[in-house]
């Protein structure tokens, strides 16, 4: 289905093709992942192929993403876009029973994972990082917020046979740029449009409104817009809880999504939201990065986001690919 590259695979593609070290910044929804799952897969054609291992193990592609939801994610859209090749791709993360990822990880050429399994697996001896040679950084920025930093930097050590680093994220901090600096050889740079951090489709506006009546306010703009596809952020679960209840009391299709969840609830939850099943999910912070989710029209900052890198991952859940969308903030 993709007929013309975006921005930022028309110039990270060529450069990781190449197998050089790429440090990219690019707004959320321009297609970032695909944008280094392309250059995965060729390496993977160079090293594998005529072998009996390609696209099999052992591991030669690392990703390394913060969320459990990005994730899954992204193995999903690598098993997509090597739909007509031998690529096998593990997803571990945790919340989940290692048995199933002990037998994954042998068998397939990539793994997409969360910090804190991947060490669990390279502690265990279950994951091999002798041969990765490309590493792949997705988040890094939301990996430091989420506490990962001794994490990242030990994954950085175990992976230091690679042949390729790259790294990409929405946003560029001062602890990204010192990772970059202690560990990333010479590298090519890309950002693209940075002087806009949101995109144009994207219609943002804000509602100044009094703090108890804000579910009031969401009512009547869920009523009067009547979206067919909203994410609503708050800043708590325990707020999540309260405003999903609310709007279900009010006979809206709502449903919480946030980390006090089990994991097998809030992947069944984000499957019948991407299937059209749900139209309506009130989530904090955790569902506000990377999830490229088709057809949000509406993204509602019930809560103001934490820092201005939030507020742009949150809005960025809408108007994906080109397509319109309206963000609002009380």
């Amino acid at each position: 289905g993709y007929e013309d590259p975006t921005p930022i695979q028309e110039q990270l593609i060529p450069i990781a093709l190449e197998g050089r070290d790429v440090v990219a910044r690019s707004r959320t929804g321009t297609g970032k992942t695909c944008a280094f799952l392309v250059p995965a897969f060729s390496l993977l054609e160079e090293v594998q192929e005529g072998t009996e291992e390609y696209g099999r193990g052992p591991v030669r592609v690392l990703v390394v993403v913060p969320t459990r939801e990005l994730a899954i994610q992204v193995a999903a859209e690598s098993e997509k876009l090597s739909r007509f090749l031998p690529v096998r791709t593990a997803c571990v993360y945790g919340g989940t029973p290692l048995k199933r990822q002990f037998k994954e990880i042998p068998q397939s050429a990539i793994v997409v994972g969360t910090p804190g399994r991947i060490l669990d697996h390279i502690g265990r001896r279950t994951l091999d990082t002798e041969k990765v040679e490309m590493l792949v950084l997705d988040e890094v920025d939301r990996m430091y917020d989420l506490g990962f930093r001794e994490d990242v930097d030990r994954i950085l050590q175990a992976c230091r046979n690679r042949e390729q680093t790259v790294l990409v994220s929405a946003t560029l901090n001062e602890d990204v740029e010192s990772l970059v600096a202690k560990h990333v050889g010479e590298h090519e740079r890309i950002e693209i449009e940075s002087t806009s951090l949101t995109v144009d489709e994207v219609e943002q506006t804000f509602y100044v409104v009094r703090h108890d009546r804000k579910r009031e306010l969401l009512v009547a703009l869920l009523e009067e817009r009547d979206p067919e596809r909203t994410i609503v952020f708050t800043r708590t679960r325990f707020t999540a809880d309260r405003v999903a209840y609310a709007l279900r009391q009010k006979g809206f299709d709502a449903s919480e999504i946030h980390s006090g969840l089990p994991q097998r609830r809030r992947e069944e939850i984000l499957r019948r939201f991407r299937g059209g099943r749900l139209s309506l999910l009130v989530a904090t912070d955790v569902a506000a990065r990377g999830l490229d989710i088709q057809g949000v029209d509406h993204v509602i900052n019930y809560d103001i986001p934490e820092s201005p890198e939030d507020y742009v991952h949150r809005v960025g859940r809408t108007a994906r690919m080109g397509e319109e969308g309206w963000a609002v903030t009380l």
